[in-house]
């Protein structure tokens, strides 16, 4: 009987571990994510391998791995013609060079970061491979970064390309000897290198035949020819005997030290129509690659062209032409067809005039609405008198001028419409004061006057001051304002000293843009105010204004003229109200080519959370 029991306990302990083994079929839950990319197990050919003849290369990892973007970030050097081909076996990627490999050759593979676990997509960054296809293996190398010229910014994703030859045309014509790519920090290393003098350039381009072509491409040039070399330096006091071996401890120490190339632009002259619109019947939008000044001309296609039929504006930079239709009849029409003829240069950069033809369409959506007084009220309003736009806002600067801007050309404008207020011992009284119509819009005036700090002024114009073309009267404007006190405003006094070209001091906003609040010529060493600034941070940057003529110039890749030099001022300038900041800043002989701009109250700030962080864990 004991027996049957212990059999009978056996068999039903044997049932249950067999379903609940059954039922636990996959990934265990929880436990730490995979951080740890791949590593690879194997490699044909091994790395520093010697006299490989395959085009295939398979490396194989501990784990299966994805190549995602490897297209991209893929770079062979020396380049071969064609695409090589990826595929992944098991836990191997199989790479296929596409083409028969030039003998006697040391060949770089850079993978960068394009293959990731399978897993949690881990990338194995900065995954190299090296091989020669004759019984010499070449090891040198040169290193650096690229930086855009005009404000020192990395460029990521930028060809590294080497010549051996001496032509400065090889980089319009032909095949680069070695390549290598940037990588988000701008920094670029082209490896296996043999003993030669080679030209280098950075090509930023979005074709495949690493081919510079001008104003379609940017560049970057080091100035003279570089020849890499490597020297090996023995370690004091590490020279030792192991059995019957001499051994020698050491550093190996490469030629020459990083480079730093900027990336510009050239000036070129590709003037085309890049873009035109119709964004309300009365007005069309021409948008041109360069200026269009002198150059330009449109003629209506499907309707007849008027005495006086459009009234044209043309921006600042003469690169965007604004029309309105004057005529009803005209800009009615659903339709519109144009000839726009402007200057264009042939192959033989000879001029012609170029023509295009084009469509604009336009309807008008109504919205229903189930208020039919609303909407009969705001077409009302539409058709009757328009408001115009001005800059006064509370706290106005006091060094800035007003301005009056129409939403459509102006016929007329009665100036004597418009009355200002000083107020002054509780009293208003009028002021005089000079109106200038801008010279670029014709639909801006500015009202010029001597304003003074903490004081309150009136602004009225009355209604029908300004008519516009199509003869709709302006909106009567009563509005008050009071102007920032001088408190308000901060200073920053900067000694400038080693001036020795002409340079451009700019003060920018602390921000992406960093667009230029104020800016300061000077030719010689001396101290510098920038006045009136907002109680912020920002940044100083200088240009190094070498043809004094005012402004910052590109390179010029056939006469190799470099871009002019800048140069950041490394800490971020706070400014407080109120309060003076004085520092000097003595200009480097020797191009800096960094920026490591250092904000002190963010790095305290980071170094205090950092702080209380810790005190945090050790509580626990």
């Amino acid at each position: 009987m004991a027996n049957k029991i212990l059999l009978l306990v056996l068999i039903i302990i044997g049932y249950l571990s067999f379903f609940t083994s059954c039922a636990n079929i996959g990934m265990p839950s929880g436990g730490l994510k995979d951080t740890i990319p791949p590593y690879i197990v194997n490699s044909t050919p091994a790395n520093n391998e010697l006299n490989f003849k395959d085009q295939k290369v398979k490396l194989t990892f501990n784990e299966f791995v994805i190549v995602e973007g490897l297209n991209e970030k893929f770079i062979t050097s020396p380049p071969t013609t064609k695409r090589p081909i990826f595929r992944t076996k098991g836990k191997s990627l199989i790479v296929d060079l596409n083409e028969k490999l030039v003998p006697n050759v040391t060949y770089s593979l850079d993978f960068k970061d394009g293959v990731s676990d399978n897993n949690e997509k881990n990338p194995l960054r900065n995954l190299r491979l090296a091989f020669s296809t004759g019984p010499i293996f070449d090891s040198l190398r040169i290193v650096g970064f690229v930086k855009d010229a005009f404000n020192l910014e990395p460029i990521k994703n930028t060809y590294i390309l080497l010549y051996r030859g001496t032509s400065d045309t090889l980089v319009y014509t032909t095949k680069p000897d070695f390549v290598a790519k940037t990588d988000r920090q701008g920094f670029f290393a082209v490896t296996n290198l043999p003993a030669d003098t080679f030209q280098i350039y950075g090509l930023n381009t979005s074709g495949s035949n690493l081919k510079y072509t001008t104003g379609v491409d940017s560049i970057a040039f080091y100035g003279s020819r570089i020849f890499p070399s490597a020297k090996f330096i023995p370690a004091k006091d590490t020279t030792y005997s192991l059995s019957d071996t001499l051994v020698v401890v050491g550093r190996t120490r490469f030629s020459p030290d990083p480079l730093y190339l900027l990336r510009f632009g050239e000036p070129y002259f590709d003037l085309r129509l890049d873009k035109y619109l119709h964004p309300t019947r009365k007005r069309i939008e021409l948008i041109f690659t360069q200026s269009v000044a002198d150059t330009f001309n449109i003629e209506p296609i499907n309707f007849q062209a008027k005495p006086g039929w459009r009234y044209t504006e043309i921006s600042a930079k003469s690169d965007s032409v604004r029309i309105w239709l004057t005529d009803s009849m005209d800009y009615k029409k659903d339709t519109l067809i144009f000839k726009i003829t402007y200057l264009q240069q042939d192959s033989l950069k000879e001029f012609y005039a170029k023509n295009d033809t084009i469509r604009l369409f336009y309807s008008d959506v109504v919205k229903p609405t189930k208020n039919k007084r609303k909407e009969r009220i705001k077409i009302e309003k539409e058709n009757g008198a328009i408001l115009m736009n001005t800059n006064i806002r509370p706290g106005f600067d006091p060094f800035k001028t007003i301005t009056l801007e129409s939403p459509e050309p102006i016929e007329s404008f009665d100036s004597c419409m418009v009355a200002i207020f000083e107020k002054g011992d509780s009293v208003y009284s009028p002021i005089s004061y000079k109106v200038v119509a801008d010279s670029v819009n014709k639909r801006k005036y500015s009202f010029i006057y001597p304003w003074k700090f903490a004081t309150s002024y009136k602004v009225k114009i009355d209604s029908a001051a300004i008519q516009t073309i199509y003869c709709l009267d302006s909106k009567e404007i009563q509005t008050e304002f009071k102007t920032q006190e001088e408190e308000h405003y901060g200073k920053i006094i900067l000694n400038v000293t080693n001036v020795t070209v002409p340079t451009i001091i700019q003060l920018l906003a602390d921000d992406k843009k960093e667009s230029v609040i104020q800016s300061i010529p000077i030719t010689q060493s001396g101290e510098i105010t920038f006045k009136f600034l907002e109680p912020q941070k920002y940044l100083i940057k200088a240009l190094f204004d070498r043809n004094n003529n005012g402004q910052w110039d590109s390179g010029n890749l056939k006469e190799r003229i470099p871009p002019e030099e800048v140069m950041y001022y490394l800490s971020v300038v706070k400014v407080r109200s109120n309060w003076d900041i004085k520092d000097s800043w003595a200009l480097p002989t020797q191009p800096i080519f960094s920026k490591k701009i250092i904000d002190e109250e963010l790095e305290a700030q980071k170094l205090k959370d950092k702080q209380k962080s810790l005190k945090k864990k050790s509580a626990f």
